[in-house]
């Protein structure tokens, strides 16, 4: 039971042709083409319009009236119906925009549900098993099965005592204005849904509810349907598919290893009906088309969670890429840093394609923003409008980029990618048990490290692999029931959104906050900033994953140490986030503890932009030393990421200070504080000369920086 708008509703009967199913045209089409078959005629649009609603008894008489008593009207519908189902048959059932969400939000709120159509049953089932919604329904009224038609309210009193509910108890959905007046004549409330006719006055005046389209009533019906809580890891995805088609511009860790599942969860009721996600990686590509999927290892739970609907397509066509964007509602924007003003040049041609396809009526586009950086919708916003003035004028550019809606978001989850290699001794593992010739030396294939690609050989083996197994096991479905892991990721659920697109707002594992810039922030100082100087430490004892270092008790300290400092910080400059603040750092310890698949290299790459102004460390130093909170934890772990630079990337101390120094200069530190702290730096990596580098005992190196005491305090 819900309660609507103050009505108390136990069930729902609704009406197909024109209210569920966008059917009424083609009927048009086919009834025409039948008449103009049998009797030389083509039935007008007049009296076609006429029949809405009707019963076959009842057009029948209509028919006869207008065209003749010879008129044999039950063999133009008969040929109507054939010419019907095979372009249904051909083509599916064109399902109102919004159906499938509105018939889950009834169905979880435990309403009974019938169908009451003037349709023949064996039509009517037709179309609900084609449609996949005939599992919604508890009876099925159909027009051959009472004795008087719409607007007699007899198929809708039929269907509630069926149904055994009162017929003031329940929501009668129609489009006619046959249909309204037997909906209204059985004592139902009546919802009207426009269809191909403007509703009159008598419709309008007996209908309770009236809306534009099955999408406007749910957006109505949302307010009386709970938002579905965060979803569990174990929780399945929704079984039924909605309309929409999603976007993950970027299948990397995050698009492919926690934007999926976002995606695939949805608002718990339904899931998009199609995912497309982007790469230039060929072999997962290939892999994710021919396996029809692939799965996500949640280890810590020994827990595979597969990914389906999904379409890898290649980045570097842009005609897919432009398909993406003109299809989808929403795009997810996954993608590196270093990679965003190119791909600029690609979102501009998919969001223009989009405005030149929609014949430039507003169709708004939901783009989530996943990338690691504060600031990154200023960013991203900057290089799109850069990118689409190059390709059209400057008042277009501002109707685009105003119509779609702009969303930052936080990710909390540590994911990574498995390597070419790893993934090509999975396909061939996989390839041996099905020819049966599986041997030891066979998968003896050595794991690389993640930068190392598929040799030559390899490569031509890998797509031997899937095309052969596509090609033998399609039929079956055999690969479907494969497991293909190609991401390890943590089991954090939420995704922080800014609040700016009416499309998440039922989204499920969403949490909508209205300054993203806050939850950045944060997660940038205490999450990123933590991992990256955690990393450094890590490589100085050459452990491969942040899960194994932590088990060196001298790095799980320092952790800890450093994310307690950051915490101080933080909590000063948010006061009112403290609750977000506690809940994100438990989150990051415990994914720490457990990121046995995430590399320390990954992690501590890219050392100069996490050290740079306004990023993940200096910020939280610089913070806290300019308010005197504690900072030494913090600043070890700033030597620890030059010290990196210069030993593991082969940096000359003078050019490493040169860069603390530039950096230093954009802060608000006063010059005598910037000149302590780069001599203090200069004092700690002296150790570090490259001269000496090849004698530089690393484990001893990492003991002098952790456990060294800043000698002179800031007075």
């Amino acid at each position: 039971m819900i309660k609507f708008h103050e009505n108390n509703i136990h069930a729902a009967i609704f009406d197909m042709d024109g209210t569920m199913f966008d059917t009424e045209r083609l009927r048009f089409q086919t009834l025409k083409q039948a008449s103009l078959e049998l009797i030389g005629v083509e039935f007008t649009d007049a009296y076609l319009l006429s029949c809405l609603g009707l019963s076959a008894r009842s057009a029948e008489k209509l028919v006869n009236q207008q065209y003749g008593q010879e008129v044999p009207y039950a063999e133009i519908r008969k040929r109507a119906d054939q010419l019907e189902l095979e372009h249904v048959r051909k083509y599916g059932v064109p399902i109102k925009f919004g159906l499938m969400q509105v018939l889950e939000r009834l169905r979880k709120s435990n309403l009974k549900m019938a169908v009451a159509t003037s349709s023949r049953r064996e039509i009517a089932e037709e179309y609900l098993i084609n449609a996949n919604v005939y599992k919604f329904f508890d009876i099925i009224v159909c027009g051959d099965e009472v004795d008087n038609g719409k607007p007699h309210p007899e198929i809708f009193l039929k269907a509630a005592e069926q149904l055994n509910i009162d017929p003031t108890l329940c929501l009668m959905f129609e489009d006619s204005e046959n249909g309204v007046m037997s909906a209204f004549e059985a004592g139902g409330l009546t919802v009207l849904l426009q269809d191909i006719k403007e509703p009159n006055s008598t419709m309008l005046e007996k209908a309770n509810f009236f809306y534009e389209s099955m999408h406007d009533f749910l957006e109505d019906l949302n307010q009386f349907t709970p938002k579905l809580k965060m979803p569990a890891l174990f929780d399945p995805f929704p079984q039924t598919l909605n309309q929409h088609v999603v976007g993950i511009h970027g299948f990397g860790a995050i698009g492919g290893g926690y934007i999926a599942q976002v995606l695939s969860h949805w608002d718990g009721y339904t899931r998009p009906k199609q995912i497309y996600a982007s790469t230039r990686n060929s072999l997962y590509r290939n892999s994710v088309n021919t396996f029809g999927g692939y799965s996500i290892r949640y280890g810590q739970h020994s827990h595979d969670e597969r990914i389906d609907n999904i379409t890898v397509i290649d980045a570097s066509n842009i005609e897919m890429m432009q398909h993406m964007y003109i299809e989808s509602s929403l795009i997810a924007l996954c993608l590196p840093e270093k990679a965003i003003e190119q791909e600029a040049k690609t979102i501009a041609q998919g969001l223009y394609a989009r405005y030149i396809h929609f014949e430039e009526q507003l169709n708004p586009l939901t783009v989530l923003i996943v990338l690691n950086k504060v600031g990154a919708k200023s960013l991203i916003e900057q290089q799109i409008c850069s990118a689409l003035h190059e390709i059209t004028d400057a008042k277009t550019v501002n109707i685009i980029m105003s119509q779609h809606y702009f969303c930052d978001t936080v990710v909390n989850r540590m994911v990574a990618k498995i390597t070419d290699q790893k993934l090509f001794r999975q396909l061939k593992i996989k390839y041996n048990i099905f020819r049966h010739v599986q041997d030891e030396h066979d998968l003896d294939v050595t794991d690389v490290d993640e930068g190392t690609r598929l040799n030559a050989e390899q490569e031509q083996l890998a797509t031997q692999y899937i095309d052969d197994l596509y090609e033998k096991f399609k039929s079956a479905h055999i690969l479907q029931n494969l497991e293909l892991i190609l991401f390890h990721a943590e089991t954090d659920m939420p995704l922080y959104a800014e609040n700016n697109s009416p499309l998440l707002e039922k989204m499920r594992q969403m949490i909508l906050v209205e300054e993203i810039e806050e939850i950045q922030l944060i997660k940038n100082r205490m999450w990123n900033g933590v991992h990256a100087m955690t990393a450094w430490a890590a490589s100085f004892r050459q452990y491969e994953t942040i899960g194994i270092a932590l088990s060196d008790e001298q790095i799980s300290k320092f952790m800890l140490a450093v994310l307690h400092e950051v915490k101080v910080g933080l909590k000063d400059l948010l006061p009112h986030r403290k609750e977000n603040l506690e809940l994100l750092a438990k989150s990051f310890i415990d994914s720490c503890e457990t990121a046995y698949k995430d590399p320390c290299d990954r992690v501590a790459r890219d050392p100069y932009r996490k050290l740079g102004f306004g990023e993940r460390v200096l910020s939280s130093l610089a913070y806290n030393f300019q308010r005197g909170k504690p900072y030494q934890e913090i600043f070890k772990g700033l030597v620890l990421g030059y010290a990196y630079v210069i030993l593991k990337e082969n940096q000359r101390l003078e050019g490493v200070i040169r860069h603390f120094a530039q950096q230093l200069s954009q802060t608000e530190l006063e010059l005598e504080d910037q000149l302590y702290l780069q001599e203090e730096l200069k004092r700690r990596l002296k150790i570090c000369d490259p001269k000496l580098s090849e004698s530089v005992d690393q484990h001893v190196l990492l003991e002098k920086i952790l456990n060294e005491k800043i000698e002179v305090e800031k007075t």
